[in-house]
């Protein structure tokens, strides 16, 4: 018989939306839960139990971005994350915030654009043993368009390399691109319903897929056996993205209530978008960026209506995850606490909700939503010990030394369990 594992004395964070249960203990067998019970009913005595004293600290699920750039290096724009660097260096420096995601309690990512493929790659690298780092569900590179419908420019194309983004011209290499980014291990299609206003291409209200085209590579995509997500910023492109039959819809900002009705009704997943543009328009200048370029932005409406529109959806019941284009030099990989944060603090959504946008709803988008996310039994043992309990306190998650232990799999991927055994008081290294 196995040894099994147990994290006593806990207090236990399931990710269901409510307040922690103190005085818990949780027992592992394996990879999996297959308890969860008050402290005194444990197996304390139990010779195969190896028994961990938490001393109350807080067991939660790990967490999982559900929108990560993870080869974005602090980049200013759109050439800096295409240009700025060589697939050597990128490449490095996405296994690098791989490896320190994952010490930051994050167990998964779910991808949202990969430049080179470098999400396929990383990914199988990790399952083999031979990089540390989350789960992953692998994108596909930006599949683009080189401006809105009036003002397409083929030239575009010639600049940008298809290894980096694949811009499509026609229906044909619409499909072609798909069948390749699948073939490469996407589990996952990123698409672009309307521009943003950072892009050179096309501001946030403009559509950048025409409707016809975003149908065409829905269907591509689920005839493949993989899920699809849009960029959706203005109104029109989230109709359009809704209408398409995407599975995800990233940002959402300028959604209203009939279309946050029709995600509601076909269970589409939305990744919002408030930190990353309250961020720029905070930090911009800086990292270079003028006011007068910001105040050519429209995000201060942005963040307006999203902070309208999040209570909404929580009410609908509309699966939000969080992940906010990290890898931006005022988002910077590693800071992603602060989104959940965010969410507190600006948006005013409860603390042990926002925990389920980050564990249960980033499960279920990651494909996993009946193996993990909550500490219950059957669940995987993808957990994270935590100094303090970030349903009373998010900020507990945005301090590294808070995130005292992380377990994937019921193995110690990052901490020390020794600190926790009988013998040697808890806290002690």
């Amino acid at each position: 018989m196995s040894r099994r594992t147990l994290l006593h004395r806990a207090t236990v964070q399931e990710g269901l939306g409510v307040a922690s249960r103190p005085h818990h203990s949780v027992l592992l067998d394996g990879e999996r839960i297959v308890a969860v019970l008050p402290e005194a009913q444990a197996p304390l005595h139990d010779p195969d139990v190896d028994v961990l004293d938490l001393d109350g600290r807080t067991v939660m699920p790990g967490m999982t971005l559900g929108h990560t750039h993870i080869a974005y290096l602090d980049v200013l724009d759109g050439r800096e994350m295409l240009f700025k660097y060589s697939i050597p260096e990128v490449t490095l420096g996405a296994a690098a915030n791989a490896a320190a995601m994952l010490r930051l309690g994050y167990t998964a990512f779910v991808g949202a654009g990969s430049v080179s493929g470098i999400d396929m790659a990383l990914r199988r690298a990790i399952d083999a043993g031979k990089l540390p780092g989350p789960r992953i569900t692998p994108c596909s590179r930006d599949l683009m368009v080189s401006g809105p419908p009036e003002r397409r420019n083929p030239g575009v194309k010639q600049r940008i390399p298809s290894d980096l983004m694949r811009l499509a011209d026609t229906p044909e290499e619409l499909i072609e691109y798909v069948d390749t980014e699948v073939a490469q291990g996407a589990e996952i299609i990123k698409v672009f319903s309307t521009g943003d206003d950072t892009f050179p291409n096309g501001r946030s209200h403009e559509l950048l897929f025409t409707a016809e085209e975003l149908v065409i590579a829905a269907r591509a995509a689920h005839e493949r056996g993989v899920r699809i997500r849009a960029h959706s910023r203005g109104l029109g492109g989230i109709r359009n993205a809704i209408a398409a039959g995407v599975d995800v819809i990233d940002h959402a900002t300028y959604a209203d209530d009939a279309a946050l009705e029709a995600i509601a009704e076909r269970g589409i997943f939305v990744v919002p978008s408030l930190h990353q543009p309250h961020r720029l328009l905070t930090d911009g200048v800086r990292h270079g960026k003028t006011p007068e370029y910001l105040e050519t932005l429209e995000f201060e409406a942005e963040v307006e209506n999203t902070l309208r529109i999040l209570p909404l959806m929580v009410r609908m019941g509309i699966p939000i995850v969080a992940g906010d284009d990290f890898g931006f030099a005022w988002t910077p990989h590693g800071r992603y606490a602060e989104e959940l944060e965010t969410y507190v603090t600006m948006a005013g959504i409860p603390a042990p909700v926002v925990l389920t946008w980050a564990t249960a709803n980033g499960a279920r988008l990651a494909g996993r939503g009946d193996e993990a996310g909550t500490v219950q039994p059957g669940r995987l043992a993808d957990l994270v010990v935590t100094d303090g309990d970030p349903a009373e306190d998010i900020t507990v998650l945005g301090r590294p030394e808070a995130i005292e232990m992380v377990l994937l799999g019921g193995r110690v991927v990052a901490g020390d369990a020794a600190r926790y055994r009988s013998g040697q008081p808890a806290g002690v290294a």
